[in-house]
């Protein structure tokens, strides 16, 4: 094609679209079911015009000029309205409404027609949709599709949601519209999910469906909780635990490949999951196992055998006893089930048996400070202690002690040995003896102001209310068959306190308060006294004449004289001595008669 036909063919478009008039792209319009909705096309209008407007091109609505009443087609008159400026009233909207309306606009004047259109929709409010899986028991690792069913509604846009976050952005999972797809389903899709339809005029959610992925039962595990590996029967309890991967696991047990017995020992717990054995016994020594099953599917564990057996009491032990001039060695970690295997090792020589083992060694041979070493093993468990046979070593409280008279006092002496190594290291046991330096007997304990208390590696001795007597230099013997060792304690008892005691004080108390009791009575009998004599009381003392010979000195008041003699003293003595400075004048006197 030469470039002046392709000249000609524009020419010829031109004038054709110059002959229809401009055309202008559709709109887009919603309306609501049973409401009105407004439809207005943008056009350069002419003065002088005649218009229509069409539905889906060929059905007529309306037609109106310029200065005249519109005409409605008999389908829409009373549900529609032309108003001046061309835009076009629709009312009682139905879904048979939905469609393109196109508006034509004639020039009347030239004749050009310019036309333009919209769309039309018509929409109802949404109700709730229905969410559905196509799987009600969804399995892991299979494909399974969520429809969201909005019942024919108009719907324009789906949102899937898994407990309130949107769904669709897993890479394993597909939205296509109304539809979800998991391709596969993971076990971490269980949850609550919800679709969301919208349209131009209303939105709703469907009710949550809850998912639950069944996985299948996997890795089914028995193990127990016996650390030490050792169970002891009629003594320990022991815990067995099934373990599983999967959904709506349910256990069950078996003992030697049968199922469990009934037996009160047996508890189990946690949804049949943990299964409690207390205590075990002899026909716990089978071969235990556990299933785990669900819908779809079983799974057995693996096999699980108690090791029954006792632990040794304690640690393993040393000892030493001499009889005569030899001395048995002996190492014992008894109670054992198996029986533990026990060595002795002394003197670079190793001796082993069950239990225990023994030596006699000659009294000659041991050195001071020589080592008893013994060692037990069983099942894994492992102990050992060392014996120092040498002679007593310790400490004592305190060498120098200053007490008051009266006090009590307590010296004592604790052995131990003096190396810095395990805390599994014995001493030999050993007798003491206490001396007082002021006799080379040993302390006397009758009366209880003495006492001793000892044991195998202490001793104690305590003085109650210590005199002056209890001062001096105290030792203890401590002796074993290696030998002995002497300790040494002073005591130096002190003046006591010279605050009265709690005794001297309350007999003062109650002294005094008996003192202040008899005052009143005394002035009483005195009152009283006065107030029943009937004769006058003489102004001047009376004394008995005691003859020629008599001494100077009177130790008797006549009654009746004594308130003078006393200047008004009642609480004086009847009984005074008297100085007389002429002892001539009064040597004779004579009794006077009363």
């Amino acid at each position: 094609m030469g470039h002046s036909d392709l000249s000609l063919g524009l020419s010829l478009c031109l004038l054709l679209l110059s002959a229809l008039g401009a055309v202008t792209s559709a709109e887009n319009v919603a309306g609501t079911e049973g409401k009105s909705v407004y439809l207005t096309v943008k056009l350069d209008l002419p003065a002088m015009r005649q218009v229509q407007w069409r539905v889906n091109s060929s059905t007529l609505i309306v037609i109106g000029s310029t200065g005249g009443s519109p005409a409605y087609t008999d389908n829409y008159r009373g549900r529609c309205h032309l108003y001046d400026n061309t835009t076009l009233r629709l009312d009682n909207l139905t879904h048979a409404d939905t469609g393109e309306y196109s508006l034509s606009v004639s020039n009347l004047d030239s004749g050009a027609t310019v036309t333009g259109s919209v769309y039309l929709t018509v929409y109802s409010p949404l109700s709730y949709p229905t969410l559905n899986v196509n799987n009600t028991y969804p399995v892991n690792d299979t494909s399974v599709t969520l429809h969201c069913d909005a019942g024919g509604q108009n719907v324009v846009n789906y949102t899937f949601y898994k407990d309130g976050v949107t769904a669709c952005s897993q890479p394993h999972v597909t939205c296509n519209k109304d539809f979800l797809y998991f391709q596969p389903i993971t076990m971490s899709d269980t949850g609550r999910y919800t679709c969301k339809i919208e349209n131009p005029i209303s939105s709703n959610t469907s009710q949550p469906l809850s998912i639950i992925v069944i996985g299948r039962v996997s890795g089914v595990t028995l193990s127990s909780n016996a650390s030490s590996g050792l169970l002891c029967p009629g003594k320990d309890s022991v815990t067995l635990t099934c373990s599983a991967l999967g959904t709506n696991v349910t256990f069950s047990w078996y003992l030697d490949g049968a199922p469990l017995p009934q037996d009160s020992r047996y508890h189990l717990m946690n949804s049949n999951s943990s299964l409690i054995i207390s205590p075990v016994e002899r026909t716990d020594s089978g071969s235990f196992i556990c299933i785990g099953s669900n819908s779809l599917n079983s799974e057995t564990s693996n096999l699980l055998t108690l090791r029954l057996g006792c632990t040794p009491d304690g640690n393993v032990q040393c000892n030493a006893v001499r009889l005569g001039q030899m001395v048995t060695l002996s190492c014992s970690w008894p109670g054992g089930n198996p029986a533990a295997n026990v060595t002795m090792i002394f003197q670079n020589t190793r001796y082993t048996e069950q239990d225990t083992v023994t030596m006699d060694v000659p009294l000659n041979d041991i050195s001071s400070g020589a080592e008893l070493t013994c060692l037990g093993t069983q099942e894994g468990h492992f102990s050992f202690s060392t014996m120092i046979l040498g002679t007593p070593m310790g400490a004592t409280s305190n060498s120098v002690s200053l007490v008051k008279k009266g006090e009590n006092v307590t010296m004592s002496v604790n052995l131990n040995w003096n190396r810095n190594v395990s805390p599994r290291i014995q001493i030999l046991p050993a007798t003491f003896s206490w001396f007082h330096r002021s006799s080379d007997r040993p302390l006397s304990v009758s009366g209880g102001k003495i006492s001793v208390i000892s044991s195998d590696y202490k001793s104690e001795l305590v003085i109650s209310s210590v005199t002056d007597s209890d001062n001096g230099i105290y030792e203890c013997i401590a002796e074993n068959f290696i030998g002995k060792s002497t300790f040494l304690f002073e005591l130096s008892v002190t003046a006591g306190s010279n605050q009265l005691s709690p005794g001297a004080i309350a007999g003062i108390v109650i002294g005094v308060l008996f003192i202040v009791a008899l005052i009143p009575l005394t002035i009483f009998f005195i009152l009283r006294k006065k107030n029943n004599k009937k004769t006058p009381t003489p102004t001047n003392p009376v004394y008995e004449n005691t003859g020629p010979q008599a001494p100077n000195t009177y130790d008797r008041v006549i009654l009746g004289s004594k308130e003078n003699m006393a200047e008004s003293k009642p609480q004086e003595s009847g009984y005074q001595e008297l100085q007389f400075p002429h002892n001539n004048v009064y040597n004779h006197l004579r009794k006077t008669p009363r």
